[in-house]
């Protein structure tokens, strides 16, 4: 198992989702019994912490939500799951603290309707701050949510030779002026950048120093020096395809915290993130894979043996 010092911060948003599954998309003013029905905790940054803790690391989450109905519940379930949770916003009110999530049962597709936490202003950038919250961190995801959070939390990291993964879900204001400090920017299939064209040539030419784009069940391109590349995802039938991203980029910032960011092992990074994200899409719900016994020891072995290899043995 990787040594707990293997810490990832992953700043941006963290949601209550309730999540109904159904057997199939409601027409209007349709009413319909959901197949089954739970509430859970979600949004990017919150599932990529959960899964950095799920895979045998240290996770911290930098994600404002305020104060509601359900942030007992948001502390209660990352509690439990070992998360440290930083609440830049705590104490003030959230208006809009649930999400709504729709998962067609033949496919494993899912329609979202979202609420989460208010956009971060931060009063307090000061270098304490920024201290505490990097603090032991191997790696820093962003996930572009948190109003000024992204681009504060990058270049902090940056300036600590932190190496920092993007959640590239879509495109985010602001999001070419943090870019330059984004060590591996992890694109959706369904990122379009301003104006179109490839999202693999904007991000790399707004200042990322490594791209790369996930395809669904599709392999994921990474673009190298020497030209594209494959990553093979592990061909398997969907359950809940429910934040598959995020556990994609949550797996991906474990494992470059685990190799010290280096860029020469990028290839073994997003393959390692590949296979956990096929895995998850088995199960329903964003960890439902980390509690089959197999699954998440394999995760934990494959993630361990990326921590023990060094130069020498490459």
């Amino acid at each position: 198992m990787p040594s707990p010092a293997a810490l990832v911060a992953s700043a941006g948003v963290v949601t209550v989702d309730l999540i109904q599954v159904v057997d199939h998309t409601p027409g209007r003013n349709e009413k319909m019994v959901a197949v089954s029905q739970r509430l859970e905790i979600g949004g990017p940054a919150a599932n990529a912490a959960r899964t950095v803790a799920a895979l045998g690391c240290t996770a911290r989450l930098i994600a404002p939500y305020g104060a509601g109905p359900l942030t007992g519940f948001i502390r209660e379930q990352l509690s439990a799951a070992d998360i440290d949770w930083i609440d830049p916003i705590a104490g003030q009110a959230n208006r809009s603290p649930l999400s709504s999530v729709l998962v067609h049962q033949p496919t494993g597709e899912r329609s979202v309707v979202f609420g989460g936490g208010s956009a971060w202003r931060p009063a307090d950038r000061s270098e304490a701050a920024m201290s505490a919250w990097l603090a032991d961190a191997g790696a820093v995801l962003i996930d572009g949510h948190g109003g000024a959070l992204p681009a504060v939390i990058a270049g902090a990291a940056h300036a600590r030779d932190l190496p920092v993964i993007l959640d590239g879900g879509s495109h985010k204001p602001g999001m070419e002026d943090y870019l330059p400090h984004v060590t591996l920017a992890l694109l959706s299939a369904d990122f379009a950048p301003p104006g179109g064209g490839d999202p693999l040539a904007w991000a790399l030419e707004h200042g990322a120093a490594e791209a790369a784009r996930s395809a669904e069940a599709d392999p994921i391109i990474w673009r190298t020096a020497y030209g594209d590349r494959q990553v093979p995802a592990r061909p398997v039938e969907a359950v809940d395809t429910l934040a598959a991203g995020d556990v994609l980029h949550g797996a991906a910032a474990a494992a470059l915290a685990v190799t010290g960011g280096d860029r020469e092992r990028m290839g073994e990074v997003l393959g390692f993130a590949a296979v956990v994200a096929s895995e998850s899409v088995r199960f329903p719900g964003a960890l439902g894979w980390a509690a089959d016994e197999r699954v998440l020891a394999e995760a934990r072995a494959e993630l361990a043996r990326l921590a023990a290899v060094g130069p020498a043995d490459r």
